[in-house]
């Protein structure tokens, strides 16, 4: 552009300034814009304006560079002659004029690629796949608790029982036999399965940790009153996880203590009824 300008004017020229103008359009759309270059010239010998076609580039470089081979039409670059003001008033160089950055500043947000929100992760949540297997671990109450909360559309013919739970007519999950039927009635039915595994104890014994692997559990779930001493929830979840990876932690109580960050310290997420 530089070249273009001293060919038109005189080697002396120097471009003073850029602005870029909007013109038409309804509320923004079907706009043109054209930018509007100002160009010192010392002996005041050119007067004209010359338009130069100028298609939409990202950069005040590519901007220059384009108005060089142009034709007249929409989106020009105007040049404007001006006689040399006096050494004292003269303005700064192009580069560095107020117009010059705030042309440069419009390219880059108008061309700029859109930042992608990040979303979190809500955390797990219970599977829903025909024939998942999914198991609540936890005293009696609270598994069938959670267990039955997680049951969804399916309702109760999807809640299996097992450990200390005694379901009064629900399927038992014991062995490999109760397993496959539990897995066979989801796939048919279309839902997941829950099984609500109770312990009777705070210390998770060599049975209780043999019978949880047995199950093969798709996901497992441990149920924790926030309001028991957190020792001893933190022996019997440790007591779990040792034995199968657990995937959250339902707990309740959160209300009642004043303490109910301890239930966080398990290293897994944490749902709070």
């Amino acid at each position: 552009m530089t070249a273009r300008v001293q060919a038109e004017y005189g080697p002396h020229a120097k471009i003073i300034a850029a602005e870029a103008v909007t013109t038409g359009g309804i509320s923004g759309f079907f706009a043109q814009r054209h930018y509007e270059v100002t160009v010192e010239v010392p002996d005041d010998t050119a007067q004209d304006a010359h338009e130069f076609d100028l298609p939409a580039r990202a950069g005040i470089a590519a901007l220059l560079e384009d108005a060089d081979n142009a034709d007249e039409g929409p989106g020009a670059v105007v040049l404007r002659s001006t006689a040399a003001p006096p050494d004292n008033a003269r303005p700064a160089l192009s580069t560095a004029s107020v117009d010059f950055q705030a042309i440069m500043a419009d390219l880059a947000f108008n061309t700029a690629a859109p930042i992608a929100k990040t979303v979190e992760p809500a955390g797990p949540v219970p599977l829903g796949g025909a024939g998942d297997l999914i198991v609540v671990v936890g005293f009696s109450a609270d598994a069938m608790r959670v267990a039955r909360g997680m049951l969804g559309t399916a309702g109760e013919p999807a809640l299996r029982v097992g450990g200390s739970i005694d379901g009064a007519g629900i399927p038992r999950v014991d062995d490999r036999r109760g397993l496959l039927a539990a897995r066979a009635s989801g796939v048919e039915g279309g839902y997941a399965v829950v099984v609500a595994y109770g312990l009777d104890s705070a210390s998770v014994d060599f049975g209780t940790i043999e019978a949880l692997r047995r199950l093969h559990s798709d996901q497992v779930w441990v149920a924790v009153d926030a309001t028991r001493k957190e020792a001893d929830t933190a022996r019997w979840v440790e007591g779990v996880q040792a034995a199968v990876t657990v995937d959250g932690v339902v707990a309740s109580g959160r209300k009642l203590t004043s303490t109910p960050d301890t239930v966080s310290a398990f290293g897994v997420p944490v749902v709070w009824e």
